[in-house]
């Protein structure tokens, strides 16, 4: 058993090192949820090109972070496959304002979900590892998904107010789950280096 977490180890050591990505990312994501709020008076379709932008550099960090490490920790094909598809629907929405603006509950809706279940899947594999914090990694999950399915079952019920509000939480709760993941892979990173 302990051959087998050490190979893991081993094997986790170049995405524990890039944990810094992740930290960047949340910051990121956070400072935007702020900014959201701190402006609200902003134009809808404001945002609806911010949300595109932010998706976009989103899965460019996954991808980078998936693709210059071979581990098993953080779900290397999960995070790869979400990073290409974020990165693609970022694409696509900061492309097309008018799509962006028009869709953009369910776009958040789904977006949130995909996050909710990788920070809870995260949140496990530092749990089976017995990483100190890593239950309130999940529950930043619990919360994102909570947020998506409330956006998903009342999508027209969200005005431009209600989005504005929701895009900022949820920003806000989506940077707070990958820097809490950040700091949990900073703590690893000391064990191992």
């Amino acid at each position: 058993m302990e051959n087998i977490f050490s190979s893991m180890l081993e094997k986790s050591k170049q995405a524990i090192k890039h944990w810094w990505l992740l930290l960047l990312l949340g910051i990121v994501l956070f400072v935007l949820g702020i900014v959201v709020f701190m402006y609200p008076a902003e134009s809808y379709l404001s945002l609806s090109v911010i949300f595109g932008i932010v998706i976009l550099i989103s899965g460019i960090f996954e991808i980078i972070l998936a693709s210059t490490s071979k581990h098993y920790i953080t779900g290397r094909g999960w995070m790869l496959a979400g990073g290409i598809i974020e990165t693609l629907l970022g694409l696509i929405l900061t492309c097309n304002v008018a799509l962006s603006a028009l869709t953009m509950p369910i776009f958040l809706g789904f977006w949130l979900m995909f996050r909710a279940f990788a920070t809870i899947g995260w949140g496990g594999d530092m749990s089976a590892l017995k990483i100190p914090g890593a239950v309130w990694t999940i529950i930043c999950g619990v919360l994102l998904l909570l947020l998506s399915l409330w956006t998903l079952l009342q999508p027209l019920a969200f005005g431009t107010s209600m989005v504005v509000v929701w895009v900022g939480i949820s920003l806000l709760f989506a940077g707070l789950s990958s820097i809490i993941f950040s700091l949990q892979l900073k703590n690893i990173h000391k064990y191992i280096a």
